[in-house]
């Protein structure tokens, strides 16, 4: 995807996910937040030239989604794309070490998903308290990583969560 859909997308999602009750609401609240981090992650990749900025959508790791001139889409093998999760792809080579943090809040986010999600545990005020910490960890940094770019001017996912 394009940086600038992952941004709105962050954007819309941040807006939505202060609607709901993270415990009343956990699986869909969790789900908003892990989906909005990840298009984070996707975004900085792109902003730090790690994956290439271009309209079409990963699978899986190395197959994509791509538009034809005559505006169906095919399937095209490239190299690597948007992560569904951290470390699905794995991010190899010399990363930023601002991108391993965010890959590392991802991770902490990601640690509540099976057990809470796929799992039996439930979900507590801890937990939440965790997803938040981790939630805001990648907000900043995502603020961070728009600083001096084209977006960073645009409505940012913390100003969108006051409205």
């Amino acid at each position: 995807m394009k940086v600038i859909s992952h941004v709105d997308k962050v954007r819309r999602i941040a807006v939505l996910r202060q609607r709901l009750d993270p415990l009343a609401h956990f699986e869909l609240w969790f789900w908003a937040t892990l989906t909005a981090s990840v298009n984070v992650f996707n975004a900085t990749l792109h902003l730090a030239g790690l994956t290439r900025d271009d309209p079409v959508f990963s699978t899986i790791p190395g197959v994509h989604v791509v538009k034809q001139p005559d505006g169906s889409y095919a399937r095209e093998l490239r190299g690597l794309g948007d992560v569904s999760h951290a470390g699905w792809p794995e991010i190899e080579g010399e990363v930023p070490p601002a991108i391993r943090q965010l890959e590392h809040a991802l991770h902490a986010l990601e640690y509540h998903r099976d057990p809470c999600i796929r799992g039996d545990r439930a979900p507590t005020q801890a937990i939440v308290d965790e997803c938040e910490q981790a939630f805001a960890q990648v907000i900043y940094m995502f603020e961070q990583a728009l600083k001096g770019t084209e977006y960073e001017n645009r409505e940012s996912s913390a100003q969108s969560r006051k409205h």
